[in-house]
């Protein structure tokens, strides 16, 4: 084949610029695409963002042949990728699930929507009745990696004709004879699964200036981070425990939390102390959100992906957490290695936490 010039190949760089333009499907880094054209899958690299499709390199070559020959060992595929302009490109962590994926296009998003359906201990019987007439399955939650796309095998082969699979506390993945058809039916996807957000009261702004004057934080400047706090069932759910994979990664193992009374440089002592990473962010009380200075791009698009979430599930849905078993694996070297998450312009604060959870930095 002749390389990203190929028709199918610009395809899918044109879909996943869309997809990543859209915060309530892409956050950040998350989510991955790919085809599969002769023998070859096609699939985005590990750190790499959707919404840079269409201006930067971001699309692997792996060998089909490979890939599946390293799955059927139960040995992870560790490979990497020099672009024609030189710049080394490593696989996504869900290269072995898109690989066992049997259609061309697969699109893989942290849909908001999904998510606050995906963490539900009732989800499958909710999403049975939105979902209906489609080709969908429901995959429980499990690491990301080989141990997932084992999992995605298996329901392939017990439902071939699958299109649509809702990751139980991750994420969607949508299928299709190609990356077009695929985003067609994304979208029909989320329509069905369309939640409205909980309004929540306007934040203390008064207070979290005083708090946060003369120190290395400051209020969010997004309107919707703030409901994380004054959103008295999104505070409940945050208490509670981790939803999903990249909240830990991203932004911790725990929900941090500042009492007024409690001085702010005490606060930060006492969460680091706790949970090995300073705090990126504070819950104040009922009051709002304030953020660290040194907050990345990335921690922040994540923290309003977080609180679309959380406004979107139910006050009275029975939530499945993150065991603390899974929060350890996901915060595992491996897993660090292939989401990339230490880039060049935004390293210092994971070369700090790597250090606190022994991840090698690379």
């Amino acid at each position: 084949m002749s390389g990203t010039n190929h028709s199918e190949v610009q395809a899918l760089i044109d879909v996943s610029a869309r997809l990543g333009r859209d915060p309530l499907l892409v956050q950040a880094g998350s989510g991955n695409t790919s085809v599969k054209i002769d023998g070859v899958l096609w699939i985005k690299a590990s750190g790499k963002w959707l919404v840079h499709a269409a201006h930067e390199e971001i699309l692997v070559p792996v060998d089909l042949v490979e890939i599946k020959s390293c799955i059927q060992r139960k040995t992870d595929f560790v490979a990497q990728h020099t672009s024609p302009s030189g710049h080394r490109l490593v696989p996504s962590i869900e290269t072995a699930m898109h690989a066992v994926v049997p259609w061309a296009a697969t699109l893989h998003v942290h849909s908001v929507n999904t998510i606050a359906w995906a963490v539900r201990e009732d989800g499958p019987a909710y999403l049975a009745d939105r979902l209906a007439g489609l080709r969908w399955q429901w995959i429980p939650y499990v690491g990301s990696g080989l141990p997932l796309a084992r999992e995605v095998e298996k329901t392939f082969s017990n439902s071939p004709e699958t299109e649509i699979l809702v990751l139980g506390n991750h994420g969607l993945v949508v299928c299709g004879e190609d990356a077009g058809t695929a985003e067609e039916l994304l979208f029909q996807v989320e329509k069905r699964l369309a939640i409205e957000p909980r309004r929540a009261p306007e934040p203390d702004r008064a207070l979290l200036q005083r708090i946060a004057h003369g120190s290395e934080w400051c209020l969010s400047d997004l309107d919707a981070v703030h409901a994380l706090s004054t959103d008295a069932i999104s505070r409940t759910i945050l208490f509670e425990g981790i939803l999903y994979p990249c909240q830990a990664i991203f932004l911790g193992r725990s929900a941090p939390v500042l009492a007024s009374s409690l001085p702010l440089s005490d606060a930060v002592d006492e969460y680091e102390c706790c949970n090995g990473a300073p705090p990126r962010f504070f819950l104040v009380e009922s009051s709002g959100v304030i953020v660290s200075k040194t907050l990345t791009s990335a921690e922040r698009k994540m923290l309003l992906g977080l609180a679309e979430v959380v406004r979107r599930i139910d006050a009275e849905a029975t939530i499945r957490y993150l065991t603390q078993a899974e929060l350890t694996s996901v915060l595992s070297a491996e897993a660090y290695r292939y989401r990339g998450l230490v880039e060049n312009s935004e390293c210092a604060i994971w070369k700090a936490a790597a250090s606190a959870w022994d991840i090698p930095s690379e």
